[in-house]
Parts: C-alpha cells; sequence; structure tokens
C-alpha cells in the first residue's frame, strides 16, 4: 500500500490507523506520499551595484582628454566637448557590472512541517514524498491528463518517477523474499535477553530507545521518558513484525512501542560500545600493593 496523507496532524492519526488497518490484513505499507506539504515562491535577493575604481576612471579620463588636446591643437569647442563627455561617458558604461541574482525558490510550509520524519523514524517506512502545491497538478488531474506526460521535467514529475520505482522495487522485494527480511526476534526467559537473529539486547535497554509520542517530544525531541523510570526486570508480553519494516511489543508496564528493525540494530550496536568501554574501564583498575 502506498499512504497518502497531508502534513495536518489529524491526517497523521489518520496515517497510523491505515496503516494498522493494512498489517491487519497482512498488506504492507510500501511509500508514504504527503501532498500540500509545501508551497514555493520565486525570491530575489536585491540587487549589489557594484562602484568603478574611481582611480581607473579618472585615469581613463586623463588619457581621454589628452588624445582629445592633442588631436585638436589645444583648442575646443562645444561641439568637441560634448563629443568628449559622450567618450567619457561610454567609458563608465562599459565598466563592467554583474548579472543580476538569480531568482531562488523559497518553500512555505502552509500546513506545518508535516510528519514524514516521524513516520519513517516510527514505523521504518524508508520510501517517503513531499509534493507541493502545483496549480497545474490540480488542472491535470480534473483534465485527466496525467501531469506527467504534459510537464515531464519539471522536479515534481521526478518525484513521481521516483515513486514509482520505489513501488516497483518494494513489491518485487516483497513477492521474491516474503519473510527473508525480516528477523527472527524471541525472549529468551532464562537469561532475560530479547535475541534478534544472531544478536541479543536486554529487555530494559530496548524500553529505553522507545521513540513514541509518549517517550519523546515531536517538535523538539527532548526525551520525556526518564530511563531511571524503566525496571530492569521489564519484559515483552507479546511482539511480532508491523508491515515489512518494524516490531511491536507489548510491554509488562502496560507501554506499547514500535521499532524499525534498523532502530534495533542501532541499539544494540550502541550497547556493545558502551559494555566495552565499561570492561575497558573496569580493566584499567589495579590494587595499590605496599613494597
Amino acid at each position: 500500500a502506498v499512504i497518502v496523507t497531508t502534513p495536518q496532524e489529524l491526517s497523521f492519526a489518520d496515517v497510523v490507523r491505515g496503516i494498522d488497518m493494512f498489517d491487519s490484513v497482512n498488506v504492507p505499507c510500501i511509500a508514504v506520499v504527503e501532498n500540500m506539504a509545501y508551497y514555493e515562491v520565486d525570491t530575489v535577493a536585491p540587487a549589489v551595484v557594484a562602484q568603478p575604481d574611481l582611480e581607473v576612471v579618472k585615469a581613463q579620463f586623463r588619457d581621454e582628454l589628452t588624445m582629445f588636446a592633442d588631436n585638436n591643437g589645444g583648442q575646443s569647442d562645444n561641439e568637441q566637448i560634448e563629443k568628449l563627455t559622450a567618450a567619457l561617458l561610454d567609458i563608465v558604461q562599459r565598466t563592467e557590472q554583474p548579472p543580476p541574482p538569480a531568482p531562488t525558490k523559497e518553500k512555505i510550509q502552509i500546513f506545518g512541517k508535516g510528519h514524514l520524519q516521524r513516520l519513517a523514524g516510527q514505523y521504518g517506512i524508508e520510501n517517503t514524498f513531499s509534493m507541493p502545491l502545483v496549480n497545474d497538478i490540480a488542472k491535470n488531474g480534473d483534465s485527466g491528463n496525467p501531469y506527467i506526460l504534459e510537464h515531464p521535467d519539471t522536479p515534481q514529475s521526478e518525484t513521481y518517477r521516483e515513486l514509482a520505482r520505489s513501488v516497483i522495487k518494494e513489491v518485487s522485494k516483497a513477492k521474491h523474499t516474503q519473510n527473508a527480511n525480516r528477523p527472527n526476534v524471541s525472549y529468551d526467559q532464562d537469561s532475560h535477553i530479547i535475541r534478534y537473529d544472531d544478536e541479543s539486547i536486554k529487555p530494559a535497554v530496548l524500553r529505553r530507545g522507545c521513540k513514541c509520542a509518549v517517550c519523546v517530544e515531536e517538535m523538539s525531541g527532548k526525551q520525556i521518558l526518564d530511563p531511571g523510570d524503566v525496571d530492569e526486570m521489564i519484559r515483552p508480553v507479546m511482539w511480532g513484525p508491523t508491515g515489512n519494516y518494524a516490531l511491536s511489543i507489548e510491554w509488562s508496564d502496560g507501554h506499547s512501542s514500535l521499532y524499525p528493525y534498523k532502530k534495533i540494530r542501532t541499539l544494540i550496536e550502541e550497547q556493545k560500545v558502551k559494555d566495552l568501554k565499561e570492561a575497558n574501564d573496569e580493566g584499567d583498575g589495579y590494587d595499590m600493593v605496599p613494597l
């Protein structure tokens, strides 16, 4: 399934229900498209007028005056003065000016910053696309003439092509690999660890790594969950895949978490580094023995 949404908070809630619904009938969500993500306006920086080098201009004026006097025996009249003035103005006009600044595109997020990153982080959906508000897209949709055919060279058409390539790739992957990419996850009660393929992680470490809206503030990314509030003996009660890229876990403290497989792998690697550092710190200690 390809989920199509808009940046508003209410739309995010609908997306979550849609993903859960598709997952309940074993239909993986392979991409998310956020329509009306932003509106582009042309902005042009104020032109900077370069001032000519006055010393250079003065030298050029002096050369012109000298040539004028030499060619006219030191005499001048009004007509000659006009010619001289035109020549001097031509020097100034020939002074090289910088090209005008090129217009740039400014993205105005009318409906907020959206939730693509949140969806990617929470559900592990890797293919996310933003589509701006474009008048021609609406016109082509109403006329029945595909936008990509009438405007093939625009950035929006390239986004449509990238979306199509992603869908083809994910459908092919799902068809030929099925569950091959999903890791084997189990809970070992005796050793109180969660086994993840050939690796393992402590339940408390995984619980503290939850990035849901209850545990982490969405706008700032600030941690809400106090790691000290997580009991070391917390355990998973139920777990299972959500789509192709994430694992959902019901914890013994009543909390529900959703972890992209990549996030679990990252937590495992971080725990390895931490354990190695602690082991090295312990090995650096020594006993003081009197001589």
